[in-house]
């Protein structure tokens, strides 16, 4: 397994076809999967992108300690990506089988993001933010959004 700063594990109901959409989908790199029986109990993948290497950890749920989400259901965490290409992202992952969330927008100038539902429950953001995006300029926008949901 490679260093990263975060390594999230993804509980899901069927890891080997987690594995083998988050390598569609999102241009993971397998790692490596071991195995207990026909179960995945482990697999570490990489993902690559605009703001360097994160690798994560796909595995079969393990109730009562882990659990997968609920398709529909609303989830607990959320992954974002950086990438060179919001609508490029996007339109892969739909390709692979996610479901859209938010379509490919300009939040503000400089930063473009889109979400989707994979279809093991997880939601996935994908963004581009240019250089030029400031702390004051995402939070001016955070205000606009809170003060049109009221």
């Amino acid at each position: 397994m490679k260093n990263s700063a975060l390594h999230p594990n993804i509980s899901v109901r069927d890891a080997r076809a987690a594995i083998a959409f988050y390598e569609a989908a999102l241009g993971a790199e397998t790692l490596s999967v071991v195995t207990a029986g026909d179960a995945v109990i482990h697999s570490d993948l990489v993902l690559r992108s605009t703001a360097g290497e994160s690798t994560f950890t796909v595995a079969g749920a393990f109730p009562p300690d882990s659990v997968a989400p609920e398709p529909g259901a609303p989830t607990h965490a959320s992954f974002t990506i950086p990438v060179e290409d919001t609508d490029a992202a996007y339109a892969r992952a739909l390709g692979a089988g996610a479901t859209s969330l938010a379509e490919p927008a300009d939040w503000f100038e400089g930063f473009r993001q889109a979400a989707v539902r994979c279809p093991f429950g997880h939601r996935w953001y994908f963004v581009t933010v240019a250089d030029s995006v400031t702390p004051e300029a995402v939070q001016q926008a955070s205000d606009a959004w809170v003060a049109d949901r009221d």
